[in-house]
């Protein structure tokens, strides 16, 4: 069995992990000269930062073993909780009513007390959309406070047409008990979540994936390959056209590339219905202004939420906070999350005048100290996530199904499957599938 994998990034490295695991015949093809895609590690001066606010959860046992296997001492266990950022005041995340009890008025109080109790009540096994189960979790007056802006600002659409799974785990822990619990027993909650406690790489999460090149060997990968086309009979893939090369004959081919992308280089072309549907699905961008200071530390938090509307990002994460090997000594770099689509005003904006905009903000609010800073620099991540809406969501299921035809043919990854999974579900899946095709 020889396999085919397009793309170097967390999904397409995974794959190829577990392909060399199996002792399999493969090559993996990637379109620019480095791997990890959207989880690089970067450097600047003498600073390393990724390429969002990546953590490793130990969600699975398998899992957990291999990546742990990959990095032996490289990978450490980090303890480091999140905050909300609401009204010049830090909120903890995922929400504890006994931290917001103290910042919020009886009215607005006694509403989410009443509303969680209705909640309870008339629980939903199923819900339609993010805004009702937002309700259903936290109910009106409290997601209105922190959820729905800021969800909508991350994904730049109304949360009523964002699919529930845009949550995540996020959304489990606050119900009656709970409220009931912190209030009368001044007890922390104990709740599973995705923030506070994870693994993380000593020299940054992009290492996870500098490593698995070393162990299946640089010259496994195909860098600057450019696909050009995906040949099929109607029920297979036969051939892979890249440019300036010659075509290659397919037995299996794994696919981490963006769905449109798929659809638009498959040959003969897919119906056109499919071409339309893929032609209309949006991916959410992201810019990032990177802030070094001379400073210790600008918070002890993993990430820092900001649901109001008055600041254009999103997060604020620490790279120090997740290990100390990624800042000299004393000093600190902070990256500012801006999602946005590619044809915003905010994206289109030249380096220096995107990291001035989000250098005053930050400095109008006396969030960073002007005399502190020392250099800033910015990013640009295209294909950052799939907007997940309800509209997509149905209309994409028609794409899949046209997909299922070439029995040859495996998708893997964010943009190719459109899930929001993370980097442990990408390694699980991909195991999955490889032990698949081999039985």
């Amino acid at each position: 069995m020889d396999i085919k994998i397009i793309g170097a990034g967390p999904a397409g490295l995974s794959l190829a992990y577990h392909a060399k695991k199996n002792n399999l015949s493969f090559r993996v093809f990637e379109s620019t000269n480095s791997v990890g895609g959207n989880c690089k590690t970067l450097s600047f001066d003498q600073f390393k930062y990724d390429l969002g606010a990546h953590r490793f959860h130990d969600k699975d046992e398998k899992v957990t073993k291999s990546i742990k296997a990959i990095l032996g001492n490289k990978l450490i266990k980090v303890s480091a909780p999140s905050k909300i950022y609401y009204r010049k005041k830090m909120i903890n995340f995922p929400l504890e009513f006994s931290n917001i009890f103290q910042m919020l008025n009886y009215s607005q109080l006694g509403k989410i007390f009443m509303e969680n109790i209705i909640s309870r009540i008339k629980i939903k096994h199923t819900v339609g959309n993010f805004k009702d189960l937002a309700y259903q979790y936290y109910g009106k007056t409290l997601s209105n406070l922190f959820l729905i802006n800021y969800t909508e600002k991350l994904w730049g659409d109304y949360s009523y047409n964002l699919d529930p799974t845009i949550s995540g785990n996020r959304l489990k822990n606050l119900n009656l008990m709970t409220v009931i619990n912190s209030i009368y027993k001044n007890k922390s909650m104990d709740v599973e979540h995705l923030d506070g406690s994870f693994y993380y790489p000593i020299e940054g999460f992009g290492d996870i994936f500098e490593s698995i090149k070393d162990s299946i060997g640089d010259e496994k990968i195909s860098y600057n390959s450019i696909i050009t086309g995906i040949i099929h009979d109607g029920k297979k893939i036969k051939n892979l056209n890249l440019f300036n090369m010659d075509s290659l004959d397919i037995d299996q081919l794994f696919c981490t590339i963006p769905l449109n992308i798929l659809i638009n280089i498959l040959q003969p072309a897919p119906p056109k219905e499919i071409i339309e549907i893929v032609n209309q699905i949006k991916f959410r961008s992201v810019r990032l202004c990177v802030i070094t200071l001379d400073q210790m530390n600008f918070s002890e938090n993993a990430s820092i939420y900001f649901p109001e509307s008055i600041f254009p990002f999103t997060r604020i994460y620490e790279p120090k906070n997740r290990s100390e090997a990624l800042a000299p000594k004393g000093k600190t770099c902070i990256v500012i999350e801006v999602p946005c689509n590619s044809d915003d005003t905010i994206y289109q904006l030249s380096n220096n005048e995107f990291v001035a905009q989000i250098k005053t903000i930050l400095i109008d609010n006396n969030i960073i100290d002007s005399k502190k800073v020392i250099n800033s620099t910015s990013e640009k991540i295209e294909y950052a996530y799939p907007i997940l809406s309800i509209r997509n969501k149905n209309n994409i299921k028609k794409v899949f199904r046209y997909l299922e035809q070439f029995k040859n043919l495996h998708l893997l990854g964010r943009s190719a499957q459109f899930k929001y999974l993370h980097t442990h579900d990408l390694f699980k899946d991909a195991n999955n599938q490889i032990e698949k095709i081999i039985h």
